[in-house]
This record gives structure tokens, C-alpha cells and sequence, in this order.
């Protein structure tokens, strides 16, 4: 049976600054070895705790897609727009909207065949679809921004092969880097060094219709009665923590009925 297993006191030191050795790295802080779970499936590492009594590893989280295909987000403007908020025996209040102009591209110079991008927030997605050239248009309430914000790219590319690929990109941006000019791949990779550790019981799976927590059945059913509604989820443990606020969490489903 697979073990789920986690890093619960990541290490500060640099996996990068390491020596390299087979199957990981050298930590000379530590004076042992790092093994490099990426390398190895849920059954091999079953193997490696299984031999091993004590080990410290390395984990990624967001890696970069199979397809080897990676967009770039070109943010080319950032503007403010003061919206009026009419509610009928509510005196009239101004909330400040954020319009970003950008484009999608491939790196690869591959063709965007479709595009859209949205800023993930538990209780509501703003999304803005790409055109034919990549660029898009997106705007959200000033007040939804946090010091870690989701950033989702929905894509189709065309292949080499002429042959369409989809998939999705994740990242997780400061303000500073959604709001200001730069060319960055909206891909990116987090990884996560320390001792590991069997979890024990393992995390839950949680589910979240347009904010609010709901039972895994009653998400199923809802989903089911409505096709329109927008379903993501996210499998990768930083991403689910970051918007659901739980600590301790396997997949987050997401249901939003727009």
C-alpha cells in the first residue's frame, strides 16, 4: 500500500548550493545524504522508507507540465478603475478595480490555439480568455489580492506534430510580480527539503462550492446537475493549502457556479 508521506520542518539550506551524488545530493550541514523524491515514483519511495530508517529528501510541488511546453506571461500594463456599487437602500460606495493587459505566449513558439487566465480565490474565479494574437484583458477588485495570489492558464497549443495539446499551468504570485511589467514563466517549482515523515492519518480531500465547504457527495451532485458550473482542482499540496487555508490537506476541488 502507498505511504503518504511529508516534510513537516522544511530545511533552510540550498538544493541548489549541493553536492551532487546518486539518487539526490550531499548536505554538508547535515553530513547525509538528500535523495531526490522527484526521481522515483509512490512505490519506490514506499521501497526507500522501507530500507531506510531515517532519510531526508527533496520534494517539488508545480512541476512543469509533460508536454515540455511552458507560456510565458507577458503583463504589459496595470491600471486602476474606480467602480460605483449601486445596492438598492445602500448608500453608494466606490470599490477599485485592477484591469491587467497581457499575452500568452509559448516559449517554444508553439500556436496558441486557445487561452485563458484567471485569478483563483476559494469563493470566486475572474477569468479572461485570450484571443487569436494570445492577449487578454483581466480585472478583479483591488480587495481580492493576498501576498500569495493563484494564477491559473487553461491552454491549447498545437504540436509539432500538428496534433492539439491541453493543459493548465499554476503559479503563485506576489502582487509585486501580477502588477508590474516583466516576461516570467507562469510555470514554476517550489521545492521542499527536511526529514521525512509517514502521515499519519492521512490528510483529506477537501471541497468548496463558490466558497463554502461542502460534503464530497453533495459537491458530486451539484457538479452533476450543473455542467456549466467551473471545476478545477488542485492536486499539488502548496496550491490547496494556499487557498483553502488548511494545513493539513491532500487534493482541493473547487466549484464555481459564475
Amino acid at each position: 500500500m502507498t505511504k503518504k508521506f511529508q516534510i513537516k520542518e522544511p530545511c533552510k539550506q540550498n538544493w541548489e548550493d549541493m553536492q551532487n551524488v546518486p539518487d539526490g545530493k550531499f548536505c554538508e550541514v547535515c553530513t547525509k545524504k538528500i535523495w531526490d523524491l522527484d526521481r522515483f515514483s509512490e512505490k519506490e519511495i514506499d521501497e526507500i522508507l522501507e530500507n531506510e530508517k531515517s532519510i531526508c529528501g527533496k520534494i517539488s510541488f508545480l512541476k512543469p507540465a509533460l508536454s515540455s511546453v511552458m507560456l510565458a506571461l507577458t503583463l504589459t500594463s496595470a491600471t486602476y478603475i474606480q467602480a460605483q456599487t449601486n445596492v438598492p437602500g445602500v448608500e453608494n460606495t466606490y470599490q477599485k478595480n485592477i484591469t491587467i493587459s497581457g499575452k500568452l505566449i509559448s516559449i517554444n513558439n508553439l500556436k496558441l490555439n486557445s487561452g485563458e487566465i484567471s485569478l483563483v480565490t476559494l469563493g470566486k474565479l475572474y477569468t479572461a480568455k485570450a484571443n487569436e494574437e494570445g492577449n487578454f484583458t483581466l480585472t478583479f477588485p483591488e480587495k481580492v489580492l493576498v501576498k500569495q495570489n493563484i494564477i491559473r492558464i487553461d491552454y491549447s497549443v498545437m504540436g509539432s506534430n500538428n496534433k492539439e495539446f491541453i493543459d493548465y499551468t499554476t503559479s503563485i504570485l506576489q502582487p509585486n510580480e501580477l502588477l508590474s511589467k516583466q516576461n516570467f514563466e507562469i510555470e514554476k517549482k517550489y521545492v521542499t527539503i527536511g526529514a521525512i515523515s509517514i502521515t499519519d492519518p492521512q490528510p483529506p480531500d477537501y471541497y468548496f462550492f463558490d466558497g463554502k465547504k461542502v460534503g464530497k457527495r453533495k459537491f458530486e451532485r451539484i457538479r452533476q446537475e450543473h455542467p456549466e458550473y467551473k471545476y478545477l482542482v488542485f492536486y499539488d499540496k502548496v496550491t490547496a493549502k494556499e487557498l483553502s487555508g488548511k494545513g493539513f490537506i491532500e487534493n482541493l476541488y473547487l466549484l464555481y457556479s459564475l
